[in-house]
């Protein structure tokens, strides 16, 4: 039997993540140093960063016995139907947004799919398999501790994204919001349907409409886009939808026992 997680493992690993996010950054950062801004360049190197911090990610899930909790072992997935408004809604939400959509090739789409979903793996295994079980487990793992994980492993998810800080302060501000109410409507559905999979699809899909209109244009220098109160709040209002229906799922969907 697995000894309890500990405090450090918890802190370890999430500076680990934050470390990983950093690592993404520099990757744009080097190669625009070096005057690559080609776009399937830099897509390749962050899909190839993604790949081996999910690897890493379920490597450490496997040795510290969060296979089951983290939602990777081969139980059949619950009540499916659940991702479909986060699906519908969120996929929508970005489309709505999103600038003109430039020419593309086979290639770009493809690269731009696989990069979304290495997105999805990278991101749902280090939270949603390995944090959010982690936190779990040092509370006890039964439902009040997982409803204790899946709060701290989101507003955890919220404030990485922080890193860059490139919108401002309402910008960052909306940013940890709206993070934060996405994951934790993502970890209650994890509690719900028991599989990752499912996560990492819809994870992926959202990107992916998201992404859609960056698509092969040239990677520019950082650019500080900061976003003013108005929008931010609206971002805010927005994806409070996703917040509402994590609590539904909590409250109509979570197993008491």
């Amino acid at each position: 039997m697995k000894s309890k997680p500990t405090l450090v493992q918890i802190i370890f690993f999430t500076l680990f993540i934050g470390l990983i996010l950093l690592a993404n950054n520099g990757i744009k950062t080097y190669l625009i140093n070096n005057d690559i801004f080609d776009y399937n360049i830099h897509l390749t190197f962050k899909i190839l960063s993604n790949c081996i911090f999910g690897v890493v990610s379920f490597l450490v899930a496997k040795k510290l016995d969060l296979i089951d909790v983290g939602g990777l072992s081969d139980r059949k997935p619950q009540k499916l139907v659940l991702i479909i408004f986060p699906l519908a809604f969120l996929v929508v939400l970005n489309v709505l947004f999103l600038d003109t959509i430039p020419n593309f090739t086979t290639l770009n789409i493809s690269l731009l799919a696989i990069y979304c979903l290495s997105i999805g793996i990278s991101e749902e295994l280090s939270i949603r398999s390995v944090l959010l079980p982690l936190i779990s487990k040092y509370f006890g793992n039964d439902r009040k501790a997982q409803i204790k994980a899946v709060l701290i492993s989101s507003l955890i998810f919220g404030l990485l994204h922080l890193i860059k800080f490139d919108k401002g302060l309402y910008g960052e501000i909306s940013q940890v919001f709206f993070a934060t109410f996405i994951g934790l409507m993502f970890g209650y559905l994890l509690l719900v349907i028991k599989r990752i999979y499912p996560l990492i699809i819809i994870h992926a899909i959202i990107d992916f409409a998201a992404k859609l209109d960056a698509i092969n244009k040239p990677v520019k220098k950082f650019v500080y886009d900061l976003m003013d109160l108005e929008s931010a709040i609206l971002t805010i209002v927005l994806t409070l939808p996703c917040l509402i229906y994590g609590i539904y799922i909590l409250k109509k969907h979570v197993p008491i026992k």
